[in-house]
């Protein structure tokens, strides 16, 4: 079975927010996702581990496979970034690098998630989560290929 590609991943998680016409649906849509993440080992919520920017706590492991295929776990001290790790992961999880590092925020905007209020807060961590996967895997293809990060 062939992978699906992280575009098609990208493409059926837009469609799915954007299908939600209310912000309130869209942040329960998240909190059902949040469900799914899988426990992260308590000894990875290390410094070196967080997401800079964020206004809560997101901790994220990167790893690179035998494959050459990017593996990420996450975690968060809120239900609603755990949503988010949970959809970032879902979509990248596997991906070559390239594949990763292809995705723009702008791609993910489309998801339109939150009230108002919060929409911006929102945004900055799905971009904070985004640029901290790709900057690990940036430094990992770096070190892979002898280069300093």
């Amino acid at each position: 079975m062939i992978p699906e590609l992280v575009a098609d991943k990208l493409e059926r998680l837009v469609s799915e927010f954007e299908a939600l016409e209310k912000p309130i649906d869209r942040v329960k849509r998240l909190l059902h996702y949040a469900t799914f993440l899988a426990p992260m080992d308590e000894s990875a919520r290390v410094s070196e581990n967080r997401v800079a920017g964020c206004t809560v706590e997101v901790w994220l492991e990167v790893k690179m496979d035998d494959n050459g295929r990017m593996r990420f776990k996450a975690d968060s001290d809120s239900e609603i970034t755990k949503g988010f790790c949970s959809c970032l992961i879902w979509m990248l999880n596997g991906a070559e690098a390239s594949e990763v590092l292809a995705v723009k925020i702008e791609d993910l905007a489309a998801m339109n998630l939150g009230p108002p209020i919060k929409a911006q807060s929102r945004v900055n961590t799905w971009q904070n989560v985004l640029i901290s996967m790709q900057q690990r895997t940036s430094d990992l293809v770096s070190e892979k290929n002898g280069e300093s990060p």
